[in-house]
C-alpha cells in the first residue's frame, strides 16, 4: 500500500511540473494566422524606399543628406525575404514588437520581444527588451547566449541584449535612426567622393 501511495504521490508531482511548465511556455497571446508575415501582402516595395530617398534628398555642407520613414507595411516588405516568414512584427511607439513561435521540446511556444532600432555612424543596434519564452522572462545572459547560436558567421555583434550592425554594406552612410509613432525614420548621406562614384 505505501508503494501505491509513494508511486500515486509521484504522478501527481510529475503532473504538477509538466502542467507548471506548460502553462509558462503558454504564451499569453498566439500569433493570429492574419498577423503572419507569410500571410501579409504588402503593398509597397524596396523600390519605393528607394524613391522615399530620392525625393528627400538635400544637399548640405558638401554631403547629399537624405531620410525616409518606415511604416509596418514597408517593414512588411523588407522582412517578405527573411526566414521570419511564421513571425509577427509591429511598428508600435518606439519600437517593433516581434514574436516569433519556436519549438522547446514537446512545447510549441513563441518568443516575444520589443526591439528598440537606433543608428548612428553607419551602425545599426537592435536592442531587444522584455524578452519572453511563452510568460517566462529570457534574462539577458541566457538570450546573448541564445543569440550568438543563431546569429553566428553573419557578421553582427552581440552584448546582452544588443544586436550591433556595423556594416552595413550600402553605398551610403547611415546618420541616424530613430523610432517615434510607430515609424522608423532613417537618415542617410554621401560625400563628395561617394557622389562622384556614381557619375
Amino acid at each position: 500500500m505505501k508503494t501505491l501511495r509513494k508511486l500515486l504521490s509521484l504522478l501527481i508531482v510529475l503532473g504538477l511540473i509538466g502542467g507548471g511548465v506548460t502553462y509558462a511556455l503558454t504564451p499569453s497571446v498566439d500569433i493570429k494566422k492574419s498577423e503572419k508575415l507569410a500571410n501579409i501582402k504588402s503593398t509597397k516595395a524596396i523600390n519605393d524606399l528607394n524613391r522615399e530617398f530620392t525625393q528627400n534628398a538635400s544637399y548640405k555642407n558638401s554631403k547629399l543628406l537624405t531620410t525616409a520613414k518606415i511604416d509596418d507595411d514597408m517593414l512588411a516588405s523588407i522582412l517578405q525575404n527573411s526566414q521570419l516568414l511564421d513571425g509577427s512584427y509591429k511598428l508600435v511607439g518606439n519600437g517593433i514588437e516581434a514574436k516569433l513561435p519556436v519549438k522547446l521540446g514537446l512545447w510549441d511556444t513563441q518568443i516575444s520581444t520589443k526591439i528598440r532600432v537606433l543608428g548612428a555612424n553607419n551602425k545599426v543596434e537592435l536592442i531587444l527588451e522584455d524578452a519572453k519564452i511563452g510568460k517566462v522572462p529570457i534574462p539577458d545572459f541566457a538570450l546573448e547566449k541564445y543569440l550568438k547560436e543563431v546569429l553566428t558567421g553573419t557578421g553582427v555583434s552581440i552584448n546582452g541584449n544588443t544586436i550591433t550592425i556595423k556594416s552595413l554594406g550600402l553605398p551610403l552612410k547611415v546618420e541616424g535612426i530613430e523610432t517615434v509613432g510607430g515609424k522608423i525614420t532613417v537618415t542617410a548621406s554621401l560625400n563628395n567622393a561617394q557622389l562622384l562614384a556614381y557619375r
